[in-house]
């Protein structure tokens, strides 16, 4: 995992760009604190295409069973945020 502030995103952003093309996310910080993640293309129609990941299965029962008790919307984002920074999660 790559890590850049907004002010070295905009100042170096080719050669951030490269590391993404290159597999690494690259993860933007504004005050220390994580805002934005970078990913290439490839994984990010890997994690959001249609009928692949746990994460999306998971919406879409909850699209299909709105009464039904499950994950809460914030339990959802605590479940994403922890997967996406634990380097071995993998959502399909």
């Amino acid at each position: 995992m790559s890590q850049a502030t907004i002010s070295q995103l905009k100042n170096h952003l080719p050669e951030m760009v490269h590391t993404v093309e290159a597999g690494q996310d690259l993860h933007i910080t504004r005050h220390g604190k994580p805002v934005a993640v970078i990913v290439s293309l490839a994984r990010y129609q890997q994690a959001f295409s249609a009928g692949k990941g746990i994460f999306n299965a998971t919406l879409r029962w909850r699209q299909q069973f709105p009464d039904a008790d499950g994950f809460s919307d914030e339990e959802l984002e605590q479940l994403r945020d922890k997967a996406a920074h634990a380097e071995s999660a993998v959502w399909d």
